[in-house]
């Protein structure tokens, strides 16, 4: 007991050291932010196609005569993450931002398997492909601007999940 009190104690005496010892080390909006590039979205999306993965089979079957009723879930998302640092005299501080999108995709599936076959449970993917116009902007001590660069690019997206029961 008396060692996790001597170690939150100079855990402390620390902190306070170092907020009073260096407070004109630490400096917000110096001109020692960064410089950086991205990339932003201008305009809606293109639909381009659709298309499908192969059929997978999945765990578990039906042997007839029986019916046979399956349903699979999955999610499906993105994520976009971004870190950049600050230098401020000896100490470096890090920011990160990260942005996610989920979804939960599902199919259900029911069908009589008869006497003497095997149903087997299948599922496909299916993905929208888009062209997606983006504009590229710059950062520079706070400021943003666009750089007047840019480009079209495509974009694949899981949308729905598919499945069928085949017989064997």
């Amino acid at each position: 007991m008396k060692k996790n009190v001597y170690v939150t104690l100079a855990m402390l005496v620390l902190l306070v050291s170092t907020v009073f010892a260096a407070p004109s080390n630490s400096k917000a909006l110096s001109g020692n932010e960064p410089t950086y590039t991205y990339w932003m979205q201008t305009g809606k999306k293109t639909y381009k196609s659709t298309s499908y993965s192969n059929w997978k089979s999945q765990k578990g079957t039906v042997v007839g005569a029986a019916t046979m009723k399956k349903k699979y879930t999955t999610k499906s998302g993105w994520s976009i993450t971004g870190s950049a640092g600050l230098p401020v005299k000896a100490i470096e501080i890090g920011l990160e931002g990260n942005l996610t999108r989920e979804s939960t995709l599902s199919t259900t599936v029911t069908r009589k398997i008869p006497k003497g076959k095997t149903g087997v449970f299948q599922i496909r993917n299916q993905y929208k492909t888009y062209n997606v116009k983006m504009q590229q902007w710059f950062s520079i001590d706070g400021r943003k601007s666009k750089t007047g660069k840019v480009k079209t690019v495509t974009v694949k997206k899981k949308t729905d999940i598919q499945g069928r029961i085949i017989l064997k």
